[in-house]
């Protein structure tokens, strides 16, 4: 592969694996075969990818959407909805820890959730391009999950041998336009699946969901760029240069400027109080995470764009439309987003400018299994 450059860059976004160089490279099914067998599935009205670098917010929002799923399966009064949905795969990437911890996260969790059944797929290790800086803060600390210990170890042989990457455009062969993707840590393996297939992957893409970038500049992980789109800037414009329909984005600003009133106490009193797996994981984790920082408020961004997802109507006040991209090459601002407020280009994202903090919090509720809170009947509900 090192005489050919392109084959040489796959095998690097893969990691150092020549094992996952191969489940990128050669394709499991032919996507025609998929196309042919796409009769067979099962009637879901919609299929979803969470893509994820599980660190505490991304568990919520994967957990939030188990409680959907389970939801639609269960309730008869929704069993017709257009917006029931299977969850068909959880992708890893680099991110909050690396690849390898983000797998593991994100075992926990399914365990924690009593969904060992959930297919998940090791995605890319390193960003498009290698980064020439490393993350000063470390946030989750090293593991994503505050660098807790653990009594029990996950179970690795429940991870698939497909490279998410290649599991994604199996998705979408299989079921086209009927998948939607979920992207809540660094965008390297949505891009990467751009770039390998092109429009072959992208016309049978269904929504897609972004929690990253930033409009009005501020940053998170630099004063200017937020941390999913600088863990991988090249990532970001990838996506946001392909798209031809506009996807939805959920800014950093958004949440930080919202009508959250979410206390951490609130949090690890009232929902820390529920006694099951999943809360007694995420109390760990996040009194880890929070307290030793001083941290009085808790938002976890991540759910909040998969509540957006589930609950349209609830969840956003004010969404806009505009031109999105990623500066790449600024001495300060490189990852930041920038919006063509002038309207001189074609629309490709939907931008979630406000949401509701009370019903968020009531969904969040419902998320962790608080007794008298149901939010079930307000899935998917548009109008």
């Amino acid at each position: 592969y090192r005489k050919e450059p392109m084959l040489y860059g796959l095998k690097r976004y893969a990691g150092s694996s020549c094992l996952a160089f191969k489940r990128i490279v050669s394709t499991t099914k032919l996507c025609e075969s998929h196309i042919k067998s796409a009769e067979t599935v099962n009637k879901m009205g919609r299929y979803v990818v969470f893509d994820c670098d599980v660190g505490n917010d991304d568990a919520w929002g994967l957990m939030m959407l188990i409680k959907a799923e389970e939801a639609f399966k269960k309730r008869t009064d929704l069993a017709d909805s257009p917006a029931k949905f299977e969850i068909i795969g959880v992708t890893c990437v680099q991110g909050n820890t690396n690849v390898d911890q983000s797998v593991i996260n994100t075992l926990r969790v399914l365990n924690a959730a009593n969904r060992n059944d959930l297919p998940v797929y090791k995605g890319c290790a390193t960003p498009i391009i290698q980064r020439q800086w490393e993350n000063p803060e470390n946030f989750h600390g090293e593991d994503g999950f505050g660098d807790v210990q653990h009594e029990t170890q996950v179970n690795l042989d429940l991870v698939r041998p497909e490279h998410a990457v290649n599991s994604m455009y199996d998705f979408v062969c299989k079921h086209p336009k009927k998948v939607d993707f979920l992207l809540v840590g660094p965008l390297t393996n949505f891009a990467m699946c751009i770039n390998m297939y092109g429009s072959e992957f992208l016309d049978k893409v269904g929504q897609i969901y972004i929690m990253g970038g930033n409009y009005r500049g501020k940053g998170n992980i630099t004063k200017s760029a937020e941390f999913n789109f600088m863990m991988d800037p090249e990532a970001a414009h990838i996506v946001l240069a392909s798209v031809d329909t506009p996807l939805t984005i959920l800014p950093w600003e958004t949440c930080i400027d919202g009508e959250f009133d979410i206390t951490l106490d609130w949090r690890l009193n009232v929902l820390g109080s529920i006694q099951t797996p999943f809360i007694e994981l995420l109390n760990l984790v996040e009194r880890a995470v929070f307290i030793p920082k001083g941290i009085t408020r808790w938002l976890v961004c991540d759910a909040v764009v998969v509540a957006a997802y589930l609950f349209p109507l609830l969840t956003v006040k004010e969404s806009r439309h505009y031109h999105a991209t990623v500066e790449l090459a600024g001495t300060h601002t490189r990852g930041q987003m920038v919006i063509d407020h002038l309207k001189q280009q074609k629309d490709n994202a939907n931008i979630i400018m406000e949401v509701d903090g009370d019903q968020y919090k009531k969904i969040i509720a419902w998320t962790a299994g608080l007794d008298g809170v149901d939010m079930a009947s307000e899935l998917g509900r548009t109008a």
